[in-house]
């Protein structure tokens, strides 16, 4: 397919089942794809069978983002600026755009900005209005100096500067003006850049609305996001505000909380769970009690190594819930096996019967879950999400061999103790 002189093509092929039973459909598929990825003068995507592949070259916009809302669209727009200008002294946070809505990638559209330099002006006496004055005649449209009569009509007398269309962007800040009887070039006073700009100006319940978004290389940023938030609303007067919103994927994270309550229930589910197998309300919670020393495990191996904390470490709170659990789990069952079929055993021997029988399977579990952790670790890229992961449950899972080698038979006896004095009462 040839297509020229198009902003946007799309091309849409549906196969028959003879088709795709025949392999047909695979085939036509790869050449696509490879016919596709010559094509630089666009943006391709190719789905369905075979493997998808796309030329897309958009950038991410940022998944934090500030809304500013306003009754003075220039107001708005300068403590938006504001804003931005915070966020980018952060060495973490590189590029910050102000937009009207949010936005995944990047927009293309751009304009010119043109800002005063104060400490200049001030220091040369100069007004803002004195050096727009001074620009005004040399890029003046459609001024009109006046009247005169043609054949007994009236007709304006409007001028045009010829700079106006000869001058560029150099030109204007390096040719010097007459400005309040002093000579000076407008770089001197005021600086002119391009940068992104709003492609419209969009109202939200009578106000005006400006988002600021922007990336930030890590996990701090939902932090930095509400402290600068709540910096910029002491300060906005009346009719304006700002409000922070943390991250636009739905439910992970909130405004900078990860959703911890999840691990509560994740508890509440091993304990139910626990006490159906046990028939028992005591001894789940002995089971509980090793996933907080495994948790010890994961604070140490971040705070001994300098590691940071982010999604990957929650997600090992989760995972070492699961797995920490299971070791207990092995041993308590066997040993109230061993309880019933053998009621002449002392909790004792029954206890070091079932420890015997499960503890190899157990370490060879531990074993064989850290060495599946190692390559994460491996190599001088370390992942922001996987590195922290392996290196909170590897620790999780050590320290989680000390809670069932010395708190889960302290428990356990400690519980039948009480339960022999009780009956022996």
């Amino acid at each position: 397919t040839n297509i020229s002189n198009a902003r946007r093509a799309s091309i849409r092929i549906f196969f028959t089942e003879e088709a795709e039973e025949s392999g047909f459909p695979y085939q036509l598929e790869t050449e696509i794809i490879a016919k596709a990825s010559e094509l630089g003068g666009g943006s391709w995507g190719v789905y369905g069978l075979a493997q998808p592949f796309n030329n897309n070259a958009r950038e991410h916009a940022g998944d934090l983002h500030v809304k500013l809302l306003g009754y003075n669209y220039d107001d708005l727009y300068s403590w938006a600026d504001t804003l931005k200008n915070r966020f980018l002294s952060y060495r973490r946070i590189k590029e910050v755009e102000i937009k009207s809505d949010f936005s995944y990638y990047k927009d293309d559209y751009q304009e010119f900005f043109f800002d005063l330099d104060k400490e200049s002006l001030a220091v040369n006496q100069i007004s803002p209005m004195s050096l727009f004055g001074s620009l005004s005649n040399t890029f003046t449209k459609d001024m009109w100096v006046g009247s005169i009569l043609v054949d007994g009509e009236k007709e304006n007398i409007k001028l045009n500067s010829k700079q106006s269309k000869e001058y560029d962007v150099w030109a204007l800040q390096n040719i010097g003006a007459d400005i309040d009887q002093g000579f000076y070039k407008l770089s001197e006073l005021a600086s002119i850049s391009k940068e992104q700009s709003p492609q419209e100006i969009v109202k939200e319940n009578q106000q005006y609305r400006l988002m600021v978004q922007f990336n930030y290389l890590g996990s701090q940023g939902g932090k930095i996001l509400k402290r600068e938030v709540e910096k910029l609303n002491k300060h906005l007067p009346m009719g304006y505000t700002a409000e922070e919103i943390e991250n636009s994927y739905g439910w992970w994270g909130g405004k900078g909380k990860e959703p911890y309550s999840l691990l509560g229930l994740v508890v509440l589910i091993i304990f139910f769970t626990s006490s159906v197998l046990f028939n028992s309300i005591r001894q789940p919670f002995t089971v509980i009690l090793i996933i907080p020393i495994s948790f010890i495990g994961v604070f140490l191996t971040f705070y001994l190594f300098g590691l940071h904390f982010d999604q990957g470490g929650f997600t090992s709170f989760v995972l070492l819930s699961g797995i920490t659990v299971n070791a207990s789990i092995y041993i308590l069952n066997e040993y109230n096996n061993l309880r019933k079929q053998k009621s002449q055993l002392s909790p004792l021997n029954a206890y070091l019967k079932a420890w015997n029988s499960k503890i190899i399977p157990i370490l060879l579990t531990i074993i064989s879950t850290i060495l599946g952790f190692i390559p994460f670790m491996i190599g001088l890229d370390k992942e922001s999400f996987w590195f922290p992961l392996a290196a909170g449950t590897i620790g999780g899972l050590l320290m989680s061999i000390i809670g069932i080698f010395v708190l889960l038979p302290l428990m356990l006896m400690k519980k039948n103790k009480t339960y022999e004095k009780v009956c022996r009462y």
